[in-house]
């Protein structure tokens, strides 16, 4: 009786483990899958700006200069600039890529909020760390 009794206590147990174990891993993967979704979020609004920043600036003319401040997310590896378009890799393989109707120089910071000067030069728009 006491044996039948404990065996039943270890199915019960042993199932609510399981269970518990379950709801742990959904949790962890919904929680990733919002945390890239939101990283890539952050990375397309940040390039976005620069890219629509570029075009005022060069609208303008030569003297023009314009101040951002744009955040890019902790997962980021590396981000470059290549004529017209701004491209970031994250940590988990994903690209992200900006085109602006714009030349391009200069290079995009790390990870982190910082404050950006875009020149208007002759032909392009010149992006550095104010």
């Amino acid at each position: 009786m006491k044996a039948q009794v404990s065996v039943e206590l270890l199915v019960v147990v042993g199932i609510g483990i399981a269970i518990i174990s379950l709801y742990v891993i959904y949790g962890y993967d919904a929680l990733y899958s919002y945390k890239m979704n939101n990283d890539i979020s952050l990375l397309k609004d940040s390039l976005e700006k620069i890219a629509n920043t570029a075009e005022e600036v060069s609208f303008q003319g030569e003297p023009a200069k314009q101040k951002i401040n744009i955040c890019l997310p902790l997962s980021l590896e590396n981000c470059s600039i290549s004529n017209k378009t701004l491209s970031c890799t994250l940590n988990n393989g994903n690209k992200i890529y900006q085109d602006s109707k714009v030349d391009l120089t200069g290079t995009l910071p790390g990870s982190g909020c910082w404050d950006l000067i875009l020149d208007a030069e002759e032909n392009f728009v010149n992006i550095t760390l104010s």
